[in-house]
């Protein structure tokens, strides 16, 4: 993509994330938690069906640190069904060897906003051979979901992602409900511009999908929509110059205090999510452009928007309502004509 093409396709990703519905979304999506997993997975495929795109932000300095994999065999164990271990590196011509990621950022999307931890085993696609990002557990201050938890969220107080004047990123991230923290700082002034490994990023990103803590067989692979250059460089921040403080994800599958290397973004990421794609994965850098191109030849799009979530809530209310009456109206009658 051109500089104007990618200003044209930022301008429209953005113009999918509205502050008024987000809230509204936030807000009646704690009334979708409580419907059955098969009406939540329902409403999921009928939004996206009408809704074709989602807008996914992500906010500058987004940090991920790699870990090696000391144990192959738990870590193999995380991953859903078709995928297997893969070696590799954040940056091209590293050392590339099993790799686990722990992420943090701070995100605008169609349907929340917040800060996000995730936490990733890379493994390839045996159907393709292709790189692909494993979700195996997250914590988030905001709403979210997931194919096996459904609508949730709220899992990480305090959550923070932010900068200090010293030239510092903290992430500090507590579970009130134990077992999930992460703290770190990262000294970005120590930070050195290089070109990352374009199979993990470019070609990773076309296939995430979900395993470990979220497996489920209802999951499907998405593909994330980018233009590439997003992808060819990132700060490198020296491991000594990070300091993880306490880090309780893949207890025993890594040295979870040891990064081997870490990545900070010092810009905006701009990413969609097409919803109305039959094979939801993208296979080649071709396709992320032909997508993008298709992207901004659309004309007005719908977006999400609270009404959207109202009118199953609102279903369900009426039906409810009606169902208790019903049962109202036979109990009178039936001690009437007792």
């Amino acid at each position: 993509m051109t500089k104007e093409e990618n200003r044209s396709y930022i301008k429209k990703s953005e113009s999918l994330v509205k502050p008024r519905d987000i809230t509204a979304i936030a807000f009646l999506g704690d009334f979708n938690r409580y419907l059955p997993k098969k009406v939540q997975r329902s409403i999921m495929r009928k939004g996206g069906g009408k809704i074709p795109y989602m807008g996914f932000i992500v906010e500058p300095y987004g940090f991920f640190a790699a870990f090696r994999i000391l144990d192959t065999a738990a870590a193999r164990a995380m991953l859903p069904d078709g995928y297997e271990l893969a070696d590799a590196s954040l940056f091209k011509n590293g050392e590339k060897h099993p790799l686990a990621i722990l992420s943090a950022f701070s995100t605008r999307t169609s349907a929340f906003m917040g800060m996000r931890l995730e936490c990733y085993v890379i493994a390839r696609k045996r159907e393709t051979g292709s790189l692909s990002w494993i979700i195996v557990d997250y914590r988030t201050n905001t709403n979210s979901h997931d194919p096996k938890n459904g609508f949730c969220g709220y899992t990480g107080d305090p959550a923070i992602h932010t900068t200090t004047p010293y030239g510092e990123l903290l992430v500090d991230v507590k579970d009130p409900a134990g077992g999930g923290d992460f703290a770190a700082r990262a000294d970005l002034n120590a930070g050195v511009t290089e070109e990352l490994d374009e199979e993990l990023w470019v070609e990773g990103n076309m296939c995430v999908d979900y395993g470990g803590a979220l497996k489920d067989e209802s999951s499907v692979p998405f593909s994330l929509i980018f233009d590439p250059v997003l992808m060819e460089k990132a700060a490198r921040i020296p491991p000594d110059k990070v300091e993880i403080e306490a880090n309780a994800f893949l207890n025993g599958i890594i040295d979870p205090k040891r990064p081997e290397s870490v990545a900070v973004f010092p810009y905006s990421q701009h990413f969609i999510i097409r919803q109305d794609l039959k094979d939801r994965r993208i296979a080649r850098k071709d396709d992320l452009l032909r997508e993008i191109k298709t992207f901004l030849d659309r004309g007005k799009l719908k977006t999400m928007s609270g009404d959207d979530l109202k009118k199953p809530i609102f279903r369900g209310m009426a039906t409810s309502f009606f169902v208790n009456l019903a049962i109202i109206v036979f109990l009178i009658v039936l001690l009437l004509t007792r």
